[in-house]
């Protein structure tokens, strides 16, 4: 491992490929920002590890456990609440990534991605952000309405009485939460980009949440995106069918 410095990203890994783990051993070691702090491939290690080291972040691959690690990323957080999670995947599952999330994780990135962009997703999250994409965005947006009732979840009813968006907002939104960006957005709704992310600023707040993931996972809840006028919102993938 490394040599330790107080100035490091303090990493620990849960990974139950011996391969996969070499390659992120020798990936931490050559770079100078992330110390390894301990790995393991037992999901039952996990917790104990985290307790040990309290490190900054725990990379979890999400097929541990047979794929049932989601109960286990909730008791590690609740015993270090100043880790933060970055889930590793090699399968696109809307489940497994909306249980992840609601697990605690910030953040989900694929193992087909670069090293490169896994560096970049540990720094992003341990500097307090949310790292997602828009495909995992897309696959949590049709999570919640694929009609399993395993993944409803039920909004606080003073939080539902209180929460009034604008037909405009409600737009916005629900073009956000098909994990368009605020200038596709904005090509869309024939509107300046400004525009749209001012009025993201105060859909986040009337809904409370802060990134655009929290308003995929939550937004949906409120029943917003099933009026009629929603139908005839064109997206550029509409005209490729």
């Amino acid at each position: 491992m490394a040599e330790r410095s107080d100035t490091k990203i303090r990493v620990l890994v849960a990974e139950s490929f011996e391969l996969v783990r070499i390659g992120l051993r020798a990936l931490f070691e050559s770079h100078t920002s992330i110390y390894l702090v301990a790995e393991t491939a037992c999901i039952e290690d996990l917790l104990n590890l985290a307790v040990q080291h309290k490190p900054d972040v725990v990379l979890v691959d999400l097929h541990l456990n047979n794929g049932d690690c989601t109960s286990h990323i909730a008791k590690l957080l609740s015993a270090c609440p100043d880790s933060k999670v970055l889930a590793f995947s090699h399968q696109n599952s809307e489940y497994t990534y909306l249980q992840t999330f609601r697990a605690g994780a910030v953040g989900i990135i694929s193992k087909h991605h670069s090293s490169e962009l896994l560096l970049k997703a540990i720094h992003a999250i341990h500097a307090g952000q949310v790292w997602f994409d828009r495909h995992i965005t897309k696959l949590l947006w049709q999570a919640q309405f694929d009609g399993n009732p395993t993944l409803e979840m039920q909004p606080d009813a003073k939080a539902t009485h209180q929460l009034k968006l604008s037909d405009s907002e409600r737009q916005i939104a629900y073009l956000a939460c098909r994990g368009l960006s605020a200038k596709e957005i904005s090509s869309q709704l024939f509107v300046t980009e400004k525009t749209v992310r001012n009025q993201l600023s105060i859909i986040y707040k009337k809904i409370g949440v802060k990134k655009q993931i929290e308003l995929c996972l939550k937004a949906p809840l409120y029943g917003y995106f099933k009026d009629s006028y929603m139908v005839g919102i064109f997206f550029p993938e509409d005209s490729e069918k």
